[in-house]
């Protein structure tokens, strides 16, 4: 069973160049992918291993915790 999510990211849009890096790095299956080809900021990270975030060259990604409304809503999903 998939862990329950508790971080957000954020991107910096201003700073993002839409490389792909996190994407490319990320163990998550490929739906966690935004509209702009970047990690998903949708959805909290059921993983959390921060990879993204290291592997970002202008370093546009930052993280937040989820809040319960969101955790509770990953919940219901894995149900």
């Amino acid at each position: 069973m998939p862990a329950i999510a508790n971080y957000m990211f954020v991107i910096d849009w201003s700073a993002c160049i839409k490389c792909g890096a996190c994407v490319a790095v990320c163990p998550l299956e490929a739906g966690f992918t935004s509209a702009f080809d970047t990690i998903s900021i949708e959805k909290p990270c059921g993983v959390t291993c921060m990879a993204c975030e290291r592997v970002c060259p202008v370093s546009a990604i930052s993280n937040r915790p989820a809040t319960p409304e969101e955790r509770l809503k990953t919940v219901a999903q894995l149900v």
